[in-house]
This record gives structure tokens, sequence and C-alpha cells, in this order.
């Protein structure tokens, strides 16, 4: 490779650049001011100030800027960047004209810097801007990059994933050399049929056609880069004619290898970023980089100030979070569930369970005898009891022990759905016992949800894509036997995800509303993993988006206004950052705060929200022989409360009237000198964490998948209190007080724990309260608090009567 290549490039581009063109180098365009309209194979969006996209590499693309438009142009040196990233194949989504996500933000404030850095034209500025592209990288690649051969997708345990490493590995060491698939299968002690299969079904091509692409990669280098012919080229790599590596090319790009090199010199610029620059245009530039400057906020690292005028509130909190999810319907026949639901329920004012599988073949429906409903019976009568409506998920739900997004262990066999005629029939006998028993009042108080059962992303056409979907007669079933009943029974659906079904909603909900089976909510999952398309394939990964949830609920909303698809409410119905059930993330203080931020960030944004999932009794297994085990319940199979229990706590300790909310806490009041705030650190998770396997995180190294650990210094300012004195009580959970992962670690992680130890652990976990009285004078309240990393706090404060 030689030694005066670049990882980044960048050029500034002006209305005058209009072209078609295809290249291998991926480009970023980054508008400053006017607008730029960029076409991507058939789709064409609009970039507006401010917007980025990412246009990946050999995508035919258009650009057409209007007479305003000023922006700049970073070309990334594809073969450098897979060099870097152990992957020849890179896909980005990175794209805000069509995505929001909270670090778009920061790469626009590193494009800046770029730009400012490169008028600057001092001894540094060279150094400082190839620190300033290898930022900009690792942000593309933290945030936005999908390995489009990161096989883990389609996996289902480590054996796959060894021999998949395997063969890519042996295809890399040898694809300068006349292989085989006979070669191959000898090194893996294979038959040629079945590893030919293999190859395609895990790696998407053919043995062949994965070597070409292999052989093509490094080949493409070449013609790039050096001054060989091209019979030097393809033998180089493992081609054995140069007629072989032409058709190849050809298949691949279109065209002919020694065509695209002449293409690609003639498009090469100069490496002046202002070539072709007007001196008007540059001083353009240069005045939006000084605007900008003056208008950004200065932020001051690690330290807030959240300054409120107590009189006046804004909205009332919502109890939109008060609901969560506990599983399997016949668990709560369970007595240690029914217990942990109480005290779940009691801490936390829980509103709503939610709960699948109920017309179960071994508990409710034989057909032969036909329904029997009265462990139903007992389970519904436990909630009500207990203060909990039922959210009931009308369909069937695997039992899954999920390891990570790609590994999952099944705890029971597949049973296929009952046919619409024999659903028809048990549902209908379901309705009128819950009329008759319960009365129609008390059934319109609860929800009936029925998701997308084909769902991966709610896009399969067995689903919902078809107007004839199965979806839609199940859902007509359910929605015409309520809705007989009582038109204000609230029926609803389709479990999409976020992020991955998001965008196919624009297909679906035209389909839907045609039905005339309007939901009275819409229900969707979030999770902290996004999905693209391309090329007919699906490519995922996890998200460390730190406003995830946020952003993808205003994409659906959007979705949902231009399909014309009113619905009254809209539920998150699922919701954690992993589906994993053996995440350490989960039993740790950056749950909680992840948990606290979320619940302040979506609190009246969305009508309910029901945290995935209450208990780890949920999915307790053989393997979970630990006090904890990496499962998402908010308390452990032994009763012991996580860090999410207490955020769950500081929420229902909130007051009614909301005087402010932002990033990192929701003040509120009761309008009678009282005043309760919830406030967090919570830290966004890092780059290693989105190619991590989640299951193999441990707790010593917790903290390297967090992007820093630096403390926040939270100052609030409560303008126009009453004068006199206050007591103030803090709560607080973090390393130190209150987190049962952090205490468990003070007992080396010790898995049989005798009974003494046990409680000690029980008693231990529970928040550190502290005490102070704060005396006002002038109706100013001025509190200073400190939050760890990860940390979440409560503060109550109450004022102080004499009756003197």
């Amino acid at each position: 490779m030689e030694n005066d290549r670049k990882l980044i490039q960048f050029h500034f581009i002006t209305n005058a650049e209009v072209s078609t063109h295809y290249h291998q180098n991926p480009e970023v365009f980054y508008v400053l001011t006017g607008e730029l309209k960029v076409q991507i194979d058939e789709t064409t969006f609009l970039m507006k100030q401010g917007d980025i996209i990412l246009i990946n590499a050999n995508k035919r693309h258009t650009m057409n800027g209007n007479e305003e438009l000023l922006g700049a142009r970073f070309e990334i040196d594809f073969h450098l960047l897979a060099e870097y990233m152990e992957s020849m194949q890179l896909l980005f989504w990175c794209n805000s004209v069509a995505d929001k996500n909270a670090a778009y933000a920061d790469l626009r404030e590193v494009f800046d810097h770029i730009l400012s850095r490169y008028f600057e034209k001092d001894e540094k500025s060279a150094l400082d801007l190839q620190a300033l592209y290898f930022q900009a990288a690792h942000i593309l690649t933290s945030n936005f990059l999908v390995k489009a051969d990161d096989t883990r997708l389609n996996m289902d345990d480590s054996q796959d994933r060894q021999r998949v490493r395997r063969i890519q590995n042996y295809i890399q060491a040898n694809y300068q050399s006349q292989i085989s698939l006979n070669n191959l299968s000898d090194q893996l002690y294979l038959s040629n049929a079945y590893l030919s299969k293999y190859v395609k079904k895990h790696l998407g091509l053919t043995f062949m056609e994965y070597l070409n692409n292999v052989r093509l990669f490094h080949a493409v280098d070449e013609l790039l880069y050096t001054k060989k012919n091209m019979t030097h080229i393809a033998l180089d790599n493992g081609f054995p004619t140069s007629a072989a590596f032409t058709k190849a090319f050809r298949d691949i790009y279109g065209e002919a290898p020694s065509e695209y090199r002449r293409k690609m010199r003639e498009q090469q610029e100069p490496e002046n970023p202002e070539h072709g620059l007007s001196e008007e245009e540059s001083g353009r530039i240069k005045k939006y980089l000084i605007f900008k400057e003056q208008h950004n906020e200065p932020v001051v690292k690690n330290q807030k100030v959240c300054t409120v005028d107590v009189q006046q509130t804004g909205k009332l909190l919502t109890d939109c979070h008060k609901a969560i999810c506990v599983g399997d319907a016949y668990t709560v026949l369970q007595s240690n569930v029914q217990s942990q639901l109480r005290d779940l329920q009691k801490a936390a004012d829980i509103k709503y369970a939610r709960m699948w599988n109920i017309f179960s073949r071994e508990e409710c429906y034989n057909g032969k005898k036909g329904c029997n409903f009265r462990k139903i019976d007992q389970i519904l009568d436990f909630l009500l009891e207990n203060h909990m409506k039922p959210y009931l998920e009308l369909g069937h739900k695997e039992v899954l022990l999920n390891y990570s997004a790609e590994k999952f262990l099944k705890e029971n066999e597949e049973i296929e759905n009952y046919e619409v005629q024999v659903y028809e029939y048990i549902f209908r006998e379901f309705c009128t016992h819950l009329v008759n028993r319960y009365g129609i009042d008390e059934i319109e108080t609860w929800y009936f949800e029925y998701y997308n059962f084909s769902n991966t992303g709610a896009t399969e056409s067995t689903g919902m894509t078809e107007e004839e979907g199965l979806y839609y007669q199940y859902f007509a079933t359910i929605y015409r036997i309520l809705k007989g009943i009582s038109p204000a029974i609230k029926v609803g659906g389709a479990g999409f995800i976020l992020g991955y079904g998001t965008l196919g909603c624009r297909s679906i909900l035209p389909i839907w509303k045609k039905k005339n089976l309007m939901p009275d909510f819409l229900s969707v999952y979030s999770y902290q993993y996004v999905a693209i398309d391309d090329n007919d394939k699906r490519y995922g990964r996890k998200s460390i988006d730190i406003d995830y949830m946020r952003n993808q609920t205003e994409i659906l909303r959007e979705v949902i206004k231009e399909t014309g698809f009113q619905v009254p409410e809209l539920h998150i119905s699922e919701w954690n950052f992993t589906i994993s059930n053996r995440n350490v993330l989960n039993d740790s203080c950056n749950q909680g705060a992840y948990v606290l931020k979320n619940c302040i960030d979506m609190n009246g944004e969305v009508d309910l929200m029901a945290y995935w999932h209450a208990l780890d009794s949920y999915s307790d297994y053989y393997d979970a022989d630990n006090v904890l085990n990496g499962d998402s319940g908010m308390i452990s199979r032994d009763g012991i409360r996580k860090p999410s229990f207490y955020a769950y706590v500081f929420m229902n300790r909130l007051l009614p009237n909301v005087i402010k909310k932002d990033e990192n806490s929701i003040i509120t009041t009761n309008g009678r000198d009282r005043y309760v705030i919830a406030c967090h650190n919570f830290k966004k998770l890092s780059a290693q964490y989105v190619f991590s396997e989640e299951e193999k995180i441990t707790v010593e190294t917790i903290d390297n998948y967090m992007e820093n650990d630096e403390s926040l210094k939270l100052q609030f300012r409560l303008e126009n209190v009453k004068d006199g004195d206050y007591l103030v009580k803090i709560h607080m959970v973090n390393k130190e007080n209150g987190s049962a992962q952090d205490i468990w670690k003070r007992l080396q992680y010790s898995k049989n724990l005798a009974r003494d130890e046990m409680q000690y652990l029980e008693k231990s976990a529970i928040p550190r309260m502290e005490m102070k009285n704060v005396h006002v004078e002038g109706g100013v309240l001025e509190l200073e608090n400190v939050l760890m990393a990860q940390e979440i706090r409560l503060l109550d404060i109450q004022y102080r009567y004499s009756l003197k």
C-alpha cells in the first residue's frame, strides 16, 4: 500500500456539481447552506442545511444542487477503512433525511471543525485535520456501520460461527491460488454437496461468487492505486486468465476493468478542497463557520445548570410507563411470581401487566373437550385483586431464552397457530366468559393486542404486506367479536419493531386502513437494533444512539402522518435496550440509568410503554446458576431488586405537575410547596459494544462498554419558591450504593450464597438515603448534586411549616 494514501479527503461542493456516477470509495455529503437533491438508485432525498448522507461503495447516485448550495464532500478510502475494520464488505446507513440519531450532531461538530481547521492553515492544521478525519471515521463506524459480512445475523450457535470464520479465513489466505470447493471441503471434512449449500446459506453467495468477490476486492485496489496491466492484476489475484478477471469484474461492475480504471482516474480531483470555489463562495463558507461558532451554546464539560420558575408548570405527568411485560400468562400461577409482582406493583404502582399464550393447548383448549378457562380466571383475578389491569396479547409467542440477537434457545417445541376457524371459536367462547364474569365496564379498561405472528420486522408477505395476509384475518376475528360486545373495548396491534419494521409501515398501514378495522392503538417493540435492506438482503446491528427510542418513535409518527393512518393511541408494548436474557448490563447501574432516562424522555410522547420484562423468573433456565445472570427482569429469581426496579420506584414518586424535563432530569411539583426531582447520569454505550457478543460481556469489563465514566455535576436553581426552611431527602443508586451487582462483586461473585448472605445482599440492595435542611431567602432554592456514571437519584424537597 502506498504511503501517501489518506483515510479521508474532502472537497467543497457548490450548485455547479451535477453528475451521475458510482465508485469504490464511500462518500459523505454535508450541506452547509442551500439544498442538494441526491438520488441513490431509485430513491431521491432532498438535503437541507445540516443534513448528512453517506453514499455506499459502488452505489449509483446523482447530485443536483440549487444556486444557494454550499457543502462538503468527504471521500473515504474504502480499502484503507476495510483494513482498519478487518472486513472487506462494509455497508453504512447514514442518512439524516430519513433517519434520526443523536450521533448526527456529533458528526456535524467534527465536520465543522474540519472545515474551520482547514481555513486556519497553520503548522499544526495538517496534523489536526488527520486527527479529525479519524474522529469522523470513528463516529461513522461506531454509529452507522453495518458489517455486511457479519454472519452472526443468521446463526443460532457458536459452532456455525466458528465454521464460517474458518471458511472466510481459508479463502482470504488462499484467494491468490487456484483453490476449489473440493480443497475447502477437504479442510473441513465435509462433502462438496453439503458444503456448497452451507456456504450459500450462511454467506449468501455460492463458493465461487464469494471467492471472486474476495479476489475482486483486492484487484480493484490494484486497479486504482498501481500501474499494473490487466493480465498481471488478474494473475496476482487468483484469476486463471485476464478473460476470467474481465468477466467476473463485468458481472459486478457492469463494465470492463480497463474502462472502470479510466473513469475513476477522470473523476479524481485536485487535492485542494477549494478547487473551483470562487472568492465569493469561499467567503460564504467562512462566514457560515463563524456564524455556527458564535451561535453554538457553550458546553461546560461534566456540568449542567437547570434553572426553573416553579410557578410555570407545564404538562401533567402521565402514567404511560406504569406497564410491564410478565410473559407467559400461566407463570402468574407460580407463588414466587405472584409475590414479586405484588412487591413491584406496590413499589411502582404498576397499572398494566402484559401477558401472552393465553389460549395454550395444554392449559386452555382441547379439540375434543373444548375450552377450560379456570386457570385464566385465577390469573386475571390475581391481577385485579392487586390493582393491575390485564394487557392481553392474544397470539402465541414462543418461549425463548435469548443469549443475543443472533443466538437463542427455545424452551418448548414450536406450536403452530390455530386455524382461523378454530381460533374464532375459542376467542368467542373466551369473550363470552369474560363479559359474564367481569362485566363490560371492567373489560373496557383492558387492552387486547394481536401481534403479527410472522413478524421479523412486520414486512413478511405472509403477514401484512399483502391485502389477504393472514394477520388481517385473525385481527378481523378479534376486532369484530370484541367490538360486537362494546365499541369502547380497546383492540390493537401489530407489534412493529422500531428500527426494523418502521419503514415497512409505509406500505402496510394503507392496506390496514382499507380494511375498515382501524385499531384503537398501534403497538410497537423497541429494542436498540437497526436494520437496512440492500440488494434484497437485510442487514442488522445494535444501535448505540443515546436517544434511540425517542428518535425511532418520531420516525414512526412521521410515517403514520404520511399514510393518514389515524390511531388514537401509540403503545411501546415491549421495550429494552437488548433482547438478551444473558447480558450482564441488565443487572447493572447502566440499566437503571437507561430505564430512568427513557421513562423521562418518553413521558407524554406515547400512551403506554411496557418494560421487557418484569421478572428474571421469565427466563430462568438450567444455565442460570449465578445470583445474577444478566436477565432483563427488574427483580432477580431470588427476589433481589435491581437498579432498574428503583428507576421505576423513582418515577412513581414524582408529583403530578411537570415544571421541566431535560436530557438528565425531570422536575415536578404538587403546587403546594413540594418538589420532586428525578435525575440520572446515563452514559452512552461505546463502539466496542456494537460488535461484541452480548452474552460474553463480563461483570469485570462492563466499564469498557461505556463511552466514558465521568461524573456529572447537576445544579438545580428553583426560582419563585416560598421563603423558609426545606427538608431535602436524597435517594441514590450507584456503584457504591444500592446496586445488587456491585454488592455481589464485593462478595466475590459467589454462586452458592448461604441464607444469611443472600439476606444481606437483598437488604443491602436498596437506595442510599441522605437528608439535609436548606433555608431559602429571596425565593431561590439552589441544590448541587454530583452523580457518578450511570447513577440515578431522587430529590424530595419538602417545605417545613412552622405554626409558632
